[in-house]
């Protein structure tokens, strides 16, 4: 004979096993939590639920604000101070570190919100078609089928929803950096505002003293710029603990798709098992010439063409493709003067 495959006969042969079946309900019962799980946590992100008490209270700003290139010590020079600016330079250093091109944040996300609004189209679309296929079935087949079914569609918006969290975490995080850059900015701003009056001051008196009150000026002047780096450090800390939070979130994320990848791939397997029989389940009628896999129910159609079950993609040193989603390129920019 010339065939490539034997038809499983109906009958016991051709039913799940008792484990295959209590693996499927696991993996049902998983999907469907994960989805709620997900949906939970990227509208945790998305509130900025994970903002520590010193962050949470301050005003959000517009992720442009990473831009900035300003440099608030530049007031130093307008008031004829310029000789303290490399005795408090340490006040700007924090904001070399924290900013960043926009683009480098809204590119990425837009990549992930992209890919989360396309699953969750092919999602509603497989959904669409199961329930248009099964149209002429009946009984309890029908209600089991399209109950799998549905937990496949859950799947896939799983997905959808994880790439929806990661494109909001880098958003978010992006926004909330540059709502400490605004708010370290500010601090600098008030120490200069302190130290101007004092130094020119000193240097108005410097001719009658001959140049000790700047000499006395100068430590006073670096006393204000030490306390308000103690507040700048404060703000710091507090990023870091939001972010160590946001990660934690986005890690979990990542962890429940996973369970979601096992739960398809059971799924899947399933499917593809009983792909094979023509006489197990009522079919879906074709019209002569159609080819065999058009003759097929949806999720075995899926399962042939290896949609529910197709190898993870890898890095080159094969580590998951689902790693940090905030890592990646950070591109600072110089602050000027002005």
């Amino acid at each position: 004979m010339n065939t490539s495959t034997t038809p499983r006969q109906t009958g016991s042969d051709s039913s799940p096993s008792s484990d295959e079946i209590a693996e499927l309900e696991r993996s049902v019962l998983e999907i469907s939590t994960a989805l709620a799980e997900l949906r939970v946590t990227r509208e945790a992100i998305g509130n900025k639920e994970w903002l520590s008490s010193d962050l949470a209270g301050s005003p959000g700003v517009s992720l442009e604000l990473l831009g900035s290139t300003t440099s608030p010590l530049s007031a130093l020079s307008s008031a004829g101070c310029d000789f303290l600016t490399p005795m408090i330079s340490f006040l700007e250093e924090p904001l070399g570190q924290l900013r960043g091109e926009p683009g480098a944040v809204s590119g990425p996300a837009g990549q992930h919100d992209a890919a989360a609004r396309d699953a969750s189209a092919v999602a509603e679309d497989y959904r669409s078609t199961v329930e248009s296929e099964t149209s002429e079935w009946s009984g309890a087949a029908k209600g089991d089928y399209l109950g799998t079914a549905t937990k496949l569609v859950d799947g896939v918006l799983s997905i959808a929803e994880t790439a929806g969290t990661n494109a909001k975490a880098m958003i978010a995080a992006g926004e909330v950096v540059a709502q400490v850059v605004a708010v370290v900015t500010e601090l600098i701003t008030k120490a200069v505002a302190e130290i101007v009056p004092i130094m020119t001051s000193a240097i108005a008196a410097a001719p009658a003293t001959f140049g000790a009150s700047i000499s006395e000026a100068i430590p006073q002047c670096i006393a204000i710029a030490t306390r308000y780096a103690g507040e700048i450090a404060g703000q710091l800390g507090a990023l870091l603990a939001s972010g160590e939070n946001l990660l934690t979130l986005v890690e979990g994320a990542v962890g429940v798709l996973k369970v979601v990848r096992e739960g398809l791939s059971v799924i899947g397997d399933l499917a593809g098992g009983s792909a094979s029989s023509s006489a197990a389940a009522t079919p879906v009628s074709s019209a002569p010439g159609q080819s065999e896999i058009d003759g097929m129910r949806p999720l075995e159609r899926g399962a042939s063409r290896g949609e529910f079950d197709k190898p993870r993609d890898t890095t080159e040193s094969g580590e998951d493709e689902f790693g940090d989603p905030l890592e990646g390129g950070w591109i600072p920019v110089r602050p000027t003067d002005g």
